[in-house]
């Protein structure tokens, strides 16, 4: 057995030197999972390594898009995790609640969650974790009363790349662009269309959003929403998705004869999208992997890596001439 120092258990937690020193020498004032956390990596460290490690069990509600959904089952079944799957693909928000109130029943077990910013929502799992369960805020944060962290894209940055993108394609001209919006109670879609209308106010003042669609992430609705976008506002030059519905955007603009001359920028590379982009209805997709934004949700819920508020991941912007590895098959 090695000997293990209070700065090797801080490296390998994340946790404070005053946090790691009252676990070791038996003072109060320590949540049991943080104590937990820090006796486990204490005797795995003493071991060299010889302690098995401890195992993902945690449960995961998700209200995602399709495309992403399915990215997220097969990172799920990848990662050997123990839990519950739960598919709440366009479920509405009773069916979500109860959802999540099951799964705050059992207050042991790690909770990785995505889901609508409303009020009963957060004030389930702020009682949930104030009863001492572990939630994680995956894709879309939640208020920090009701999650321990948050694991996601820099989605303010995202907008404003989505902004650049089509600021430098349109060129130093008089411009109008639409905005197809998910739901701004994800806080996903409301920081991406903030840092998007933010970056078009500060650096390409001559492209002026004249319009907006309300798809609410699905493809009828999104098709109704942005057939009635191009009738109302005929000369569009550019059109910024938010959030999902791609496949009903694009049968918008396909019936409307403007598939082939939209500057189309979107979010997520996966089987719905690619086809998009491959074909060229789609110009840029911004995304993330999938595996890794998960991948980084259960070691949070399980008590591994840094304790820090927000981890957030790379993204890139894809085209049809670089397709990621994460969206192999689609």
């Amino acid at each position: 057995m090695r000997r293990v120092t209070v700065a090797d258990i801080m490296r390998e937690t994340g946790l404070s030197r005053a946090t790691v020193d009252r676990v070791l020498n038996g003072r109060a004032k320590v949540h049991d999972r943080t104590r937990a956390v820090v006796e486990e990596t204490f005797a795995r460290l003493r071991a060299g390594g010889e302690v098995a490690p401890k195992p993902l069990v945690a449960d995961i509600a998700l209200r995602v898009g399709r495309g992403m959904m399915d990215q997220m089952r097969a990172a799920w079944a990848a990662s050997g995790a123990q839990g519950a799957f739960h598919d709440l693909h366009m479920a509405d928000e009773a069916v979500v609640l109860r959802c999540v109130e099951t799964l705050c029943k059992d207050v042991t077990r790690p909770l990785i969650v995505t889901a609508k910013n409303s009020d009963r929502l957060v004030g389930v799992l702020a009682n949930a974790r104030a009863k001492g369960k572990r939630i994680v805020a995956l894709v879309s944060d939640l208020p920090p009363v009701a999650r321990d962290g948050f694991v996601g894209l820099d989605d303010r940055a995202a907008g404003q790349t989505a902004a650049f993108l089509i600021g430098r394609m349109l060129g130093d001209r008089p411009t109008m662009v639409g905005v197809v919006l998910g739901n701004i109670a994800f806080r996903c879609h409301e920081d991406r269309e903030i840092g998007f209308r933010t970056a078009l106010r500060a650096h390409f003042p001559k492209v002026v959003i004249s319009g907006e669609a309300q798809g609410e992430d699905g493809g009828e609705l999104t098709r109704n929403a942005v057939s009635r976008l191009l009738s109302d506002h005929p000369a569009l030059g550019a059109i910024y998705n938010v959030g999902g519905g791609n496949t009903g955007m694009v049968d918008a603009l396909r019936a409307a004869g403007r598939a082939a001359d939209m500057l189309v920028v979107g979010h997520e590379v996966n089987t719905m999208t690619a086809p998009l982009l491959r074909s060229g209805a789609m110009d840029f997709a911004i995304a993330g992997s999938p595996s890794e934004l998960l991948g980084a949700a259960l070691r949070l819920a399980v008590g591994e890596g840094p304790a820090k508020d927000a981890h957030l991941l790379d993204f890139g912007v894809y085209t049809r001439f670089n397709l990621p590895s994460f969206a192999a098959g689609a």
